[in-house]
């Protein structure tokens, strides 16, 4: 009884946190809950997270953006008034609209994009997407400068890229590209707190931040489509607490939430029809393995090579099937590789379903004739674990085998939406095959920073498209991406529980089809051929070989591929939501 009152009293305290958020519905305002707390950052050029990019979508703004078009949302210039493109696709010139001007009433320039360009890409700021600018001439590593011409009298901004990319204006629309003024920044993007400093070329514009709480904005007058923004206000509620996202919502005090546990949902569709929604999501969600753990048996030391075999293993012990049916349910499919569904890649408009690209998870919900009571894929991640001598009790013909010597896995996530039960239930998976993970909820601003210093053994992580193509879900993982938890290709960080074998595990020469190649050389170089492949047919062989390269390591256990579970209000009219998860904010109105 005392432990179901602190949680009410709990929640009750979390739900006062946000008691200023209620509003009059006759209003022009909306609050929304993007989930995951705090962002780490909301400096363009610094976030990689999707719930920061949605916040940060609301002040900034990029030449490219996405917009209402003959009724459909689609891409479309933002900043440019037009593009045009040379016959070879190398050369990009954007001329801007007529009398732009930042939120506060100053004059913006084409030569402002080239510094902000050239900032995101430099190696002193060292942003997690600065690699994206590699597209462009001059990049040099973060060296630059970047090949960008500005003529400020014209108005026109000229790009000079390395290779024909065809996704390039959806980069464009991307929060890494958005401009900023460069005075005002600093290196660690304490400046996106300030209002004073946080400037953006967006349709709102902040008037306050409060870590924990709210981030406030209010219609940006100098919005260059000011005319059409009916909204006068925005509140963005920072909370991780599903119990306290939903309860504004149903108290109607939240308009937008899209953190949602997945045991409300019945109730939730039985109470309010049409208000949930699952919308398309180009995403994966997936668990990361930090190379640099060593996972050998007691007794016996496992090569490099053989770990990676180790940890796909483990992987594959989960039924994908059983847990988006009993435990997401949302629409999600079972993964059966990293890329999801309805990526393309430039031949192809869904790679899953593409010929020459692998499945990996075949049997994830195949009784094996074994035992019934496990899968195909079961069966196999034993036989495997078996093979490379772990040692174990039990046998997989009685139903009870039991892996005895596998060390013990710290397994970091964030509680936000369907993620505590997920974890739940892989941790429940292992432990039935004597598999031993030690959970740990983190905040995500908290995590992330534990993930770039190298500092965790296994974590949950989702990643969703920032533009529809194969390129996007490789680049994650190349040597220099800040995203590349499982520190595939870099040096081994903070992380102080390696072995003599595994302190080198991501930089020495163990990947690729043989086994025996630096990240660097099998892997890196491989996505540096796929972004200058002209020949589509080429450009996919190269796409499905990348994905088998990052499937051997183990690194990555794709669980599986995201929908975008979200409720809205009826009375919110003219919300973009796009598949890559952009959430836009300029053109809603709400109706009485």
């Amino acid at each position: 009884m005392k432990k179901r009152f602190a949680i009410v009293l709990a929640v009750l305290l979390v739900i006062s946190a946000f008691a200023g958020c209620t509003k009059d519905k006759a209003e022009q305002v909306v609050n929304v809950f993007f989930g995951g707390g705090t962002p780490l950052t909301i400096d363009p050029a610094l976030n990689s997270a999707s719930a920061g990019s949605n916040i940060i979508k609301l002040v900034h703004a990029g030449l490219m953006g996405f917009q209402w078009v003959d009724g459909k949302a689609a891409l479309a210039p933002e900043l440019a008034e037009s593009y045009t493109l040379s016959e070879d696709g190398l050369t990009y010139v954007f001329t801007l609209r007529k009398g732009l001007k930042w939120s506060d009433g100053t004059e913006f320039k084409a030569s402002e994009i080239v510094e902000s360009w050239n900032r995101a890409a430099s190696k002193a700021l060292g942003a997690d997407y600065g690699f994206l600018y590699d597209t462009i001439e001059g990049y040099n590593g973060g060296e630059g400068p970047l090949n960008l011409v500005a003529d400020d009298a014209a108005g026109t901004l000229t790009v000079k890229l390395v290779n024909p990319t065809p996704y390039f204006l959806e980069l464009c629309a991307f929060p890494t590209f958005y401009p900023v003024k460069v005075a005002n920044t600093d290196l660690e993007g304490i400046w996106a707190t300030d209002p004073a400093k946080y400037i953006g070329m967006g349709a709102f514009k902040m008037t306050s931040y409060a870590v924990d709480d709210v981030i406030k904005y209010v219609k940006n007058e100098n919005y260059w489509n000011a005319d059409k923004v009916a909204l006068e206000a925005v509140n963005c509620y920072l909370s991780e607490d599903n119990v306290a996202i939903l309860t504004n919502y149903e108290n109607d005090t939240a308009d937008f939430i899209n953190s949602i546990d997945p045991t409300e949902y019945d109730r939730l569709n039985s109470t309010y029809p049409g208000q949930l929604n699952f919308g398309d999501y180009i995403g994966t969600y997936y668990i990361l393995f930090n190379v640099h753990k060593d996972i050998s048996p007691a007794g016996k030391q496992l090569t490099v090579q053989e770990q990676s075999k180790a940890r796909f293993a483990i992987g594959q012990l989960v039924n994908r099937q059983e847990l988006v049916t009993n435990v997401t349910r949302g629409g999600q499919v079972a993964a059966t590789g990293f890329y999801p569904v309805t990526l393309k890649d430039g031949l192809n408009n869904d790679v899953r379903s593409a010929e020459g690209y692998g499945k990996w998870y075949t049997g994830t919900n195949t009784p094996s004739t074994v035992n019934a009571q496990y899968t195909e894929d079961q069966v196999a991640a034993c036989n495997t674990l078996i093979e490379l001598g772990y040692a174990y009790t039990g046998t997989l013909e009685a139903g009870d085998i039991k892996f005895t010597d596998m060390p013990a896995i710290d397994f970091a996530f964030n509680n936000s939406g369907a993620n505590a039960l997920i974890i739940q239930y892989v941790q429940a998976t292992w432990e039935k095959f004597g598999l031993t993970a030690t959970i740990n909820t983190e905040a995500w601003a908290t995590l992330q920073q534990k993930l770039k210093a190298g500092d965790a053994e296994a974590a949950r992580m989702g990643w969703i498209a920032d533009f529809n193509d194969c390129v996007n879900f490789l680049e994650i993982f190349i040597s220099n991406s800040g995203n590349n938890y499982p520190r595939l290709g870099r040096a081994i960080g903070d992380y102080t529980r390696a072995s003599k074998v595994t302190k080198d595990a991501g930089v020495g020469a163990y990947y690729g089809e043989e086994g025996n190649q630096t990240w660097a050389d099998a892997y890196d170089a491989l996505v540096k051929q796929i972004k200058a492949e002209a020949d589509m047919t080429k450009r996919a062989e190269l796409c499905a070989k990348a994905e088998r390269v990052l499937m051997a390591t183990g690194g990555t256990a794709p669980l599986y591929f995201y929908t975008n579970p979200y409720m809205l209000k009826p009375n919110v009219k003219g919300l973009i939501l796009m598949p890559t998860g952009d959430v836009i904010w300029n053109y809603v109105t709400i109706e009485e």
